[in-house]
């Protein structure tokens, strides 16, 4: 007697899709600074990717007006507040299906799932790289406690010395 076979699973599916961008405020939020509906654009063009040439002709504008928006602090950083974004939603897809794929690599490993070399070599880049995903998370969590703690102490490298 066969197994019942399942249908495919999706990982696409189970994640809605982003949301329409609504208006970016910049770390000076008190100034309230915005960005209009074309820089916005920009800024999701290019954290997805795109060149500034393709997010300037997909908006409208010139080159060198994409080179000096890149530029600006707020637009710079509502690009990598999106790109971050991003990856946090990539890594979220990553670890749901990690124990899938971890499953399937034991299944045929044991021999009780068929092992196809595209099958195997999928599962296991979902595991490797949603481990280091996860190794570089910590490392980054525990490189701003660090900075945080330098900052705090008097006298370290980035802060002047009274009286020199």
């Amino acid at each position: 007697m066969s197994e019942p076979e399942t249908p495919p699973v999706r990982l696409l599916e189970a994640v809605p899709p982003v949301a329409e961008a609504g208006p970016a405020v910049d770390s000076d939020a008190e100034q309230g600074e915005t960005l209009d509906a074309r820089e916005l654009r920009f800024v999701d063009m290019v954290a997805s990717g795109s060149t500034l040439g393709d997010a300037a002709t997909a908006i409208g504008i010139g080159y060198r007006t994409a080179r000096r928006w890149k530029k600006r602090p707020e637009i710079a950083s509502a690009v990598k507040e999106r790109a971050s974004e991003q990856v946090a939603l990539g890594r979220a897809v990553l670890a749901a299906g990690m124990g899938r794929a971890s499953h399937a690599l034991v299944e045929m490993a044991d021999g009780t799932a068929t092992a196809s070399a595209p099958r195997v070599s999928a599962a296991r880049a979902v595991v490797e790289v949603t481990a280091k995903l996860v190794e570089l998370e910590d490392v980054a969590a525990r490189l701003a406690e660090l900075e945080a703690r330098l900052e705090a102490k008097p006298g370290h490298p980035g802060q002047f010395r009274k009286g020199i």
